[in-house]
């Protein structure tokens, strides 16, 4: 009897530990349940307010949007003309230096007329502009402070291009007399009337101010003088000179327009297509404008 009652306390302290056990493992199973719950609990909040900053973002960007439509001035009809002028001239013209500025042509509205063909002529600063083209000659004159140095860059570059083009087929053309400034000019001009009288060299000279020269966007060839236009040289050059941008200036049958004799020398650079359209054309600058060159 003894052993059997030794053996049944055992068995109910087995018993004991065994629900004490059980009882800890529950309470560590809900304690681990409401952790992950609060864990759960917690990222859930923090992804509706994630989701609530990029409603609110979305919304505000919307509003800049709005706002920003609201303030940026709109194009008009009277826009698109004027985008549409641009263009023309922009097509026309290839030489930076020679385009009127935008900004500075809306803000000298009050110096702008137009040609008897109906082209703007814009002064910006001193110098005009006709159609963005700028205009150097007996009308139209530069301030004596306008010098850009040289040749323009661009008009360099296309001169290269018709020189190859030119030595390819075993001609040579170069440049005798380029940029000239303000005052070499006047010094040139009045050594020639000096010469041969004020009347006489205003024919094939221009006082100072009026000269292509000092725009930078001309230059003379070779021998600079009549004897050239009948060289192989001044041949090719008649023909060929337009498809690089240059146009004879001052074409033969011209001096009661351009106001200067005939030079088959002196080129101007007006950029491919403005080139092209004035040499199918058959006018000089002038009359392709409808401007004058004549002083006052």
């Amino acid at each position: 009897m003894a052993y059997k009652k030794r053996k049944r306390r055992h068995k109910t302290k087995w018993n004991y530990k065994r629900i004490v056990i059980a009882s800890t493992g529950l309470a560590v199973l809900v304690i681990a349940l409401t952790v992950v719950i609060s864990i759960s609990g917690k990222d859930k909040s923090k992804d509706s307010s994630y989701n609530s900053g990029i409603v609110a973002d979305a919304a505000q960007n919307q509003s800049d949007k709005d706002n920003n439509l609201n303030t940026i001035p709109q194009k008009t009809n009277a826009d698109d003309k004027q985008d549409n002028t641009n263009a023309v001239s922009n097509d026309n013209v290839n030489t930076p230096t020679q385009n009127v500025n935008p900004t500075n042509q809306a803000e000298n509205n009050d110096m702008t007329s137009k040609t008897s063909k109906g082209y703007s002529i814009t002064e910006v600063d001193g110098i005009t502009y006709v159609d963005g083209v700028l205009i150097a000659n007996k009308t139209y004159a530069l301030p004596a402070d306008y010098n850009p140095g040289a040749v323009d860059g661009e008009v360099m570059e296309a001169f290269s291009v018709m020189q190859n083009a030119a030595a390819r087929e075993g001609l040579n053309i170069y440049i005798s007399s380029g940029f000239r400034s303000y005052e070499t000019q006047n010094r040139l001009y009045n050594n020639y009337v000096a010469k041969d009288g004020k009347a006489e060299a205003d024919r094939y000279s221009a006082r100072a101010g009026h000269s292509e020269h000092q725009t930078g966007l001309c230059f003379d060839l070779n021998s600079i003088d009549d004897s050239f236009a009948a060289t192989p040289e001044g041949e090719w050059v008649a023909k060929h000179a337009w498809e690089y941008g240059f146009i004879i200036r001052y074409p033969k049958g011209k001096e009661d327009v351009t106001g200067y004799m005939y030079e088959s020398w002196h080129l101007r650079y007006l950029g491919k297509e403005l080139a092209k359209k004035v040499y199918d054309s058959g006018l000089c600058l002038e009359e392709y404008y409808g401007i004058t060159s004549q002083y006052e």
